[in-house]
């Protein structure tokens, strides 16, 4: 089942310039992991706000759960279900202290005190991050202020989750943080997650991989299929996985060895593989 639905949907900023979004057809499937990726400008992040209704497209449709993104008097009702975490942490934390963040939302939403102590309780669990909740926003790193931006979107109960380049402001460690977060939320959870990314190696760890070029999706597959297709994907200024553009160039160097391997121990155990072989 679709719960997330794009269906022609074009998109400018003004009709004095060119369309970011293109005549996009897209369907995501409930608890599924989806990595949306593209080069710079290629109108993936535009994409992203218009997936959970924070934009509205100039052409098409787009329905959450069956909802139109474009009907104003469902957009609370969207929000609730289609959650969305930024670029920038520090733009999305709004209180000086974890708890009081995480329990923004649900404290707007109406619930009773009881039930947001227990959703606070509940996100911050989820994240890893009980022990911070008397803590300063401030005094966290950024891969923990961005887990307490994730826990104030948890807070909400949504369906679905929609990462901005989430990690782009992160270190390698932080980076690391958030996108355990993402297989957590998505495996254990059944939580429907979709991260813009322009990170290879996170791209590697969703079920499938949706690649965008000038506001168009140009393929769509899993991390095997896409990243099999190394050409097409240089062609439009992206990279692939280390592992598997290190078999890429022994490959161009006249060595049989078979395409879209993304990890560093199957790489290793194809070289080892091929090495016996020769023996």
């Amino acid at each position: 089942m679709s719960f997330i639905e794009a269906r022609g949907v074009e998109f400018y900023y003004s009709p004095e310039e060119d369309k970011v979004i293109k005549g996009l057809d897209l369907k995501i499937e409930k608890g599924s992991y989806v990595a949306i990726l593209g080069h710079n400008g290629c109108g993936k992040s535009t994409l992203a706000k218009l997936l959970c209704g924070i934009y509205e497209p100039t052409e098409g449709q787009i329905l959450v759960d069956g909802m139109d993104t474009a009907n104003e008097n469902l957009s609370f009702d969207i929000r609730k279900k289609c959650g969305m975490v930024f670029q920038n942490p520090d733009n999305q934390l709004v209180a000086s202290i974890v708890e009081e963040d995480v329990a923004f939302a649900p404290e707007n939403l109406g619930y009773p005190r009881e039930e947001i102590r227990r959703r606070v309780d509940e996100a911050l669990k989820t994240v890893d991050m009980t022990d911070y909740a008397k803590h300063a926003t401030h005094k966290l790193s950024g891969g923990q202020k961005q887990r307490i931006a994730i826990a104030g979107v948890l807070a909400m109960s949504p369906e679905c989750i929609v990462f901005d380049e989430a990690t782009a402001m992160l270190d390698p460690t932080g980076r690391k943080e958030i996108v355990a977060a993402m297989k957590r939320l998505n495996k254990e959870i059944g939580i429907t997650v979709v991260t813009i990314t322009h990170y290879m190696n996170e791209a590697v760890e969703a079920d499938r991989i949706v690649v965008m070029n000038e506001g168009e999706i140009i393929a769509d597959g899993t991390p095997k299929e896409i990243f099999s297709k190394v050409e097409e994907l240089k062609a439009v200024s992206l990279a692939v996985p280390q592992v598997t553009e290190l078999l890429y160039q022994l490959e161009q160097d006249g060595f049989e060895l078979p395409r879209g391997v993304l990890h560093a121990m199957d790489a290793a155990d194809v070289i080892d593989a091929f090495i016996g072989g020769q023996k």
